[in-house]
């Protein structure tokens, strides 16, 4: 369970479930057991496109493999999941998805120009925010964050990091995972630890490095 304004952080060991409990919330991957209740809402058979329309999104643990479509266009990527929103007759009003485009990418601060660069030729820092930055066009009401800083450098991470922060404070529902534990203590409200595809203990922020551990292992 995660409220509006909340970070929640999974933790546990590589295995444990972690990903693939966001997976399943998102629509990703079928659920052999449980529901998704979005607002109280039960959510029939969870599905990616139905979940997008509920107003959530995801950002996947791995950005070249599930998050970004290397070989087109920067600007492309950002707008790709809010795309039919700006399409009259299947025609897409290209003013207004520039103008779009270009308030999430300031809002996530990619350095540079997106437009006519491809993502793949980014840094892998300004890969990840644009990852959050195709979330941010149509703001979702639940992000589920799946390794949110990994492979970028110092200074993004403090961005990234802010930014998860400034999206929460503002009323957005987050469950965040990390294989970096500091990270999940760093940012969470409450943390859940899992183990074998359950969870076994909740601690609320500021929580205990070691007793997380223990919880994660035993």
């Amino acid at each position: 369970e995660v409220r509006s304004g909340e970070i929640v952080g999974l933790a546990g060991l590589v295995g444990s479930g972690r990903s693939e409990t966001l997976r399943a919330i998102f629509g990703a991957d079928r659920l052999t057991s449980g529901s998704v209740r979005v607002k109280g809402e039960p959510v029939r058979r969870p599905a990616i496109r139905r979940m997008i329309q509920r107003r959530l999104a995801l950002v996947p643990e791995s950005r070249k493999d599930d998050g970004l479509v290397l070989g087109r266009d920067s600007a492309e990527n950002i707008a790709l999941p809010s795309l039919g929103q700006r399409q009259i007759g299947g025609v897409v009003r290209r003013r207004v998805e520039r103008e779009a485009v270009e308030r999430a990418v300031v809002a996530v601060d990619v350095r540079g120009s997106v437009r006519n660069v491809p993502i793949g030729a980014l840094s892998g820092g300004n890969q990840q925010k644009a990852l959050f930055a195709k979330w941010l066009v149509s703001p979702p009401e639940v992000l589920l964050i799946d390794e949110p800083t990994r492979g970028v450098d110092i200074g993004a991470k403090v961005n990234i990091h802010n930014l998860i922060l400034d999206l929460a404070a503002a009323g957005t529902a987050v469950i965040v995972v990390s294989s970096e534990l500091e990270e999940v203590m760093a940012l969470s409200h409450r943390i859940l630890v899992m183990r074998h595809g359950g969870i076994v203990a909740e601690f609320v922020s500021p929580a205990d490095r070691e007793d997380i551990l223990s919880a994660a292992f035993l």
